[in-house]
C-alpha cells in the first residue's frame, strides 16, 4: 500500500508512510521483549508514532471530504502524487 499510494498524493503517501514505520517499530519492541511483554520505553515509542499516523489519517480525511463538500476547491491542501 505503501508504494501504490505514491500515486495518489502526499497526504495519503504520509498516512502509509507513518503506518509503516508505526508496525516496524511494533514488531522490533515485541520481538525484543519475547513472551513477557511489558511496556518498554520502545512499545512507548512506538505508540506515540501511531498516534501520529492517527493525525496524518485525520487530516487526509479531513482533507478529502471537506474537498467534497467544498464542490472541489481545496480547503485543505493534500501535495501532489510523487510518482505520476
Amino acid at each position: 500500500m505503501l508504494i501504490l499510494s505514491t500515486q495518489v498524493n502526499m497526504a495519503v503517501f504520509a498516512v502509509f508512510l507513518t503506518l509503516e514505520i508505526t508496525e516496524i517499530i511494533l514488531f522490533i519492541a515485541f520481538f525484543a521483549a519475547g513472551a513477557a511483554v511489558r511496556p518498554t520505553g520502545l512499545i512507548i515509542f512506538g505508540g506515540y508514532v501511531g498516534l501520529l499516523t492517527a493525525l496524518t489519517a485525520w487530516y487526509a480525511s479531513a482533507a478529502l471530504v471537506s474537498r467534497g463538500m467544498a464542490g472541489g476547491k481545496v480547503l485543505l491542501p493534500v501535495g501532489k502524487p510523487l510518482i505520476a
